[in-house]
């Protein structure tokens, strides 16, 4: 009886512990989309980790000093999919970066757009961040934006889309 109770014990356990990973995995709430951020700064490190790619950089403010952000990326697979790599990007490389920035506050935002300033270079977008920014553009961006940034950001969007089959 007692093998019995400590087997079933361990199951439930298991259950508890398993649906609890499940619900861990956070949403895109915590991010503000309707507005998109512009932020400029130095990368200081870039992971490609599950379960995000991370970007941490130095940004200076306004006010002369700097913050440290940090951006989330797609998953691992989806950006080596459209051709991200350990390599990309290199610690001390001048990015430009768009997304949606914390509702908070906080120095972190879930990127939709890196360009890297040495070269003028725009990195690829995931299928899933390429259609929260179609989805942005679309209800807020012509608002937002002058002609020219939308089209440019329109163009982002049909470019991944041309480049990337896979997605």
């Amino acid at each position: 009886m007692m093998n019995k109770l400590r087997a079933v014990f361990t199951v439930v356990v298991g259950f508890v512990v398993a649906t609890g990973w499940l619900w861990a995995h956070h949403s895109d709430a915590v991010y503000d989309q309707t507005t998109l951020k512009i932020i400029k700064g130095t990368v200081r490190q870039h992971m490609l980790v599950n379960p995000h790619q991370v970007i941490k950089l130095r940004v200076q403010g306004a006010d002369g000093r700097y913050t440290a952000w940090t951006l989330i990326g797609a998953n691992v697979s989806s950006n080596r999919a459209v051709g991200w790599t350990k390599e990309t990007l290199q610690v001390g490389d001048p990015i430009t970066a768009w997304g949606f920035a914390y509702r908070d506050g906080k120095p972190n935002m879930t990127w939709m757009r890196i360009v890297k300033e040495l070269d003028g270079r725009m990195l690829p977008i995931s299928g899933n961040k390429n259609d929260k920014l179609a989805r942005f553009l679309s209800k807020y961006g012509k608002d937002q934006m002058s002609q020219e940034e939308y089209e440019v950001f329109e163009r982002s969007i049909n470019w991944v889309e041309e480049n990337n089959p896979r997605q």
